[in-house]
């Protein structure tokens, strides 16, 4: 291997840099083994795989219970209830508590924009194994 005849430019030197020790081996290797244009498209792919498991996965639903309506909004992280009856809302935190779900109450100021009278936003704990009333 003969590092005195790689030449990085700034773009790769950035990739480089943001590499773990051993990505920044194999780096290394594969520029001076395949090329540089080589070594940091396998790089760049590899990074693009690393961080796609990360991606925000959101989904909305919209439940009648009687006359009211609860919209779910859930995060990676957290869940926002809104809803035009706080019963229904309490309802609904108080099963997901009963199916493991461990939820701390946030803070969240309601937009304008929000339809529904009540809001409530939840982050995200843990989960526990169901809790048995009985």
């Amino acid at each position: 291997m003969k590092l005195n005849e790689l030449e990085i430019l700034e773009d790769d030197f950035d990739l480089f840099v943001a590499l773990d020790a051993a990505d920044k081996i194999e780096f290394l290797f594969d520029a001076c083994q395949v090329g540089l244009d080589q070594a940091s498209s396998k790089q760049v792919g590899k990074m693009s795989d690393k961080y796609a498991r990360h991606e925000l996965f959101i989904s909305a639903q919209e439940i009648r219970i009687g006359l009211h309506t609860l919209c779910i909004t859930q995060y990676p992280e957290a869940i926002h209830l809104n809803s035009d009856s706080i019963k229904a809302i309490r309802g609904f935190v108080d099963k997901l508590f009963d199916d493991g779900l461990l939820l701390q109450r946030l803070d969240v100021a309601k937009s304008e924009f929000d339809v529904y009278r009540f809001l409530r936003v939840y982050e995200i704990k843990g989960k526990v194994p169901p809790i048995c009333s009985n």
